[in-house]
Formats: structure tokens, C-alpha cells, sequence
């Protein structure tokens, strides 16, 4: 469970520490008073660390909370469709995630998008969303509007492609840009420590969401905080000099196994069988490295779930349905055949009598291929684990 992994977890942030010390040091960013006693504005700020340039000047937005949050869902819908989230919900049930069986996909993001925040970019827009008390003339709101306007920076330069990107493409590169932001508001309250020596009732209020959430909407708000796995990509990639923020807002990665530490060219698609003409197919998605490791970490341990996140090799899955009910299969492809025997054993452990009304739940290996089943009935079931899938063991 997730509470094993507490030294690992320890040295982690003693790493991520070290290199927050060593990424935005004093000497490498602009100086927040300059020689005449005057500050750079914020824009100008941004522009030095990022090494880009505004292409058209930021447009600042202050809104009621009301109109924020109506942003925030269009831009959902936009990238996931018409009732995608809804069925990411059930698909991300049936996988194991058991918390989506009693809330919303949807309101877990939109809370991401908006509580313990003071502004969002509303990237359909291109304009930064703030809230209608902001204050850039108070230390607070000033420190976060640099984080919020190197958001809006990177997406002038490097738009997101929103409906077009997979779930797991499309979590590692928003998670790329709030690390970069995080990790400039994280510098600048160092600059003011004074001003930060207790947590604001913003952090706090932020870190209470996290601990709140689904595992999988605590994994994603969790990627860019001084401990997660999108921080430490980021900061430790400036460090080594490996790659430079230009190259990262131009070059982003383009799967959360790159987040982790993985090579995003060892990944192979995955084919799913073909459905038989009286099933209906209602979403087809990937888990992604990271989603995999949060689901065997909560299933099984934290030092497994590592271990077997960085030897996923790429995965898919469909919700589909018929006259009985919905069903879903997920084929996972791994480095080894040792890997994909380990998650079958992890994942069968789903197959118990919790479900009301029963499921009929299979989990089997081919080389290193596992394929899991959850189905509403038993010749679905048996019909999946027969038909070809398309993808055989290297």
C-alpha cells in the first residue's frame, strides 16, 4: 500500500531538494531589484528564465468563481469529449480504481483546476483566469502570477494540441508546464522566505484537496509538487544541463514513463481485439506509466508499483457494451515476461465477490503481454480471452 514506501519517499525529497537548490540559483535568474531599486515586471521575469519571448502581451482576466468554473469544464470537454469523462469514471472503475465507483472524474478535475488556486490558464482562450480579489501588489498573488504567466508564455510557444493528445500524453505535458511554474513560485518564495515561513491557507487548503481525492486525481496533482515525479524531470534534466527550458517547452515528453525515468521509445502500440457486431464501443484509452504505477501501488506496494512502471512498455483499454451490461478490456504490455506474470498475479486480486451484481474478472499472461477482463457477463469474458489481440510477446 502506499505507506510502505515512506524512506523511499524520504530520500526522494531529499533529492528533489538538493536539486531545487541547484536548478534556480540565484545567479541564473533575473534579480528581483535591480540596480536602480526598481524590480522587473513579472513578464520580463518570465521572458529571462524561460529564454522566450511573449509573442502577444498576456491578457489577465479577473472572473467570479462562477465563470472560472465554466471555463475550466468547456476546456475538459474539449479534450475529452462529449461525455468522456463519464466513462473514463466507469472504465477507471472497472480497472480497479474502486473510489470512481462513488464519484465524478469530472469534479475531481475541475477541483484541480480551481480550489487552492488564485488563477488558471484557460488555454482555449489564451488568457489567464484569475480570481476577482487577485492582488499582484500583495507578495502572494505576486509570486503565483510569475508561475501563472510562465504558463501562458509556453502555451503562446508551444500550444497544446487539446482534444488531440492521449490521457497520457496529455498528463505528461500539463504536467511539464506546472512544473516549470511550480518550480519558479517555489524559488521566488525563497527570495521571500519571510513572507512564507508558515504555509499560507492557500497551500493548505491545496493540500488538503490532494489527501481528498481519488488516487488517480492525487497522482496527477501531485506531479508538479516539490516531490513529484514532473518536478523532479524537470529539475533535474536544467541541472545536469541535459536539456534546456526552451528545449522542454518545444520538446515535450510524451509520456508519463519519461516522467518516471523511462525511455518514451521502448514503447510499442497495443492492439485491442475487434468487437463482434452486436457490442456497442463506448471509449478507447491508455493508463500511461503513471496511472499503472498508481494502480498496482494502491493494489500492492509502493517499491512494486516502481518496479513495474518502468518496464511498462505501452498499454490499451475499451469500455464497451451490450443488451447485458458493460464491459472492459485492458492489454498491458511490459519489458519482461517476469513483469507481466507479476501484474496478472497483482490484478486477479480483483476478482472477488464485492461487486453487486457479479462481474466476471480474468486476468491472464501471454509472454509479456497481461490481458484483464471485467466483464458483465461470462461469455464476454470468455470471448475476449479467446480472440486475437493483435500484439504478440518479442
Amino acid at each position: 500500500m502506499r505507506g510502505t514506501g515512506s524512506l523511499l519517499i524520504l530520500l526522494i525529497a531529499a533529492v528533489a531538494a538538493g536539486v531545487l537548490l541547484v536548478v534556480f540559483k540565484p545567479d541564473q535568474l533575473p534579480r528581483t531589484d535591480t540596480q536602480n531599486g526598481e524590480s522587473p515586471s513579472a513578464e520580463a521575469y518570465v521572458e529571462e528564465i524561460l529564454r522566450l519571448r511573449f509573442k502577444a502581451a498576456p491578457v489577465l482576466l479577473p472572473v467570479p468563481r462562477e465563470t472560472w468554473l465554466a471555463r475550466v469544464d468547456a476546456n475538459l470537454s474539449a479534450q475529452f469529449g462529449p461525455g468522456g469523462l463519464a466513462r473514463r469514471s466507469r472504465a477507471l472503475d472497472l480497472l480497479g480504481f474502486r473510489e470512481f465507483s462513488g464519484q465524478s472524474l469530472r469534479q475531481g478535475l475541475s477541483a484541480l483546476h480551481s480550489i487552492g488556486l488564485r488563477g488558471w490558464l484557460d488555454a482555449a482562450e489564451g488568457a489567464l483566469l484569475l480570481a476577482d480579489d487577485f492582488d499582484e501588489t500583495q507578495t502572494e498573488d505576486g509570486v503565483l502570477l510569475h508561475g501563472l504567466l510562465s504558463q501562458l508564455l509556453i502555451e503562446q510557444i508551444s500550444p497544446m494540441a487539446i482534444g488531440q493528445l492521449s490521457d497520457d500524453e496529455w498528463i505528461a505535458e500539463s504536467a511539464l508546464r506546472s512544473a516549470i511554474s511550480e518550480s519558479i513560485t517555489a524559488k521566488l518564495r525563497e527570495e521571500k522566505r519571510e513572507s512564507f515561513l508558515l504555509p499560507t491557507s492557500l497551500v493548505t487548503e491545496r493540500e488538503s484537496l490532494l489527501a481528498g481525492l481519488p488516487i488517480y486525481l492525487a497522482a496527477l496533482g501531485e506531479l508538479p509538487q516539490e516531490r513529484g515525479a514532473a518536478r523532479i524531470f524537470v529539475e533535474t534534466r536544467l541541472r545536469t544541463q541535459s536539456r534546456t527550458l526552451p528545449d522542454l517547452v518545444e520538446n515535450p515528453p510524451r509520456s508519463t514513463l519519461e516522467l518516471l525515468g523511462g525511455d518514451h521509445s521502448s514503447i510499442a502500440p497495443v492492439t485491442l481485439p475487434t468487437l463482434p457486431t452486436n457490442h456497442v464501443n463506448q471509449l478507447e484509452e491508455s493508463l500511461g506509466a503513471l496511472q499503472v504505477q498508481t494502480l498496482i501501488e494502491w493494489m500492492e506496494s509502493y517499491e512494486q508499483a516502481q518496479a513495474l512502471a518502468l518496464l511498462w512498455r505501452g498499454d490499451r483499454y475499451r469500455l464497451f457494451a451490450n443488451s447485458n451490461g458493460d464491459h472492459l478490456i485492458w492489454i498491458c504490455r511490459w519489458e519482461t515476461e517476469t513483469a507481466a506474470k507479476r501484474a496478472s498475479e497483482i490484478l486477479a486480486k480483483l476478482d472477488d465477490d464485492s461487486h453487486t451484481p457479479k462481474r466476471f474478472i480474468s486476468a491472464s499472461v501471454d509472454g509479456n503481454t497481461t490481458t484483464f477482463t471485467n466483464c458483465a457477463d461470462s461469455e464476454t469474458r470468455d470471448f475476449l480471452l479467446q480472440a486475437p489481440h493483435g500484439l504478440r510477446p518479442r
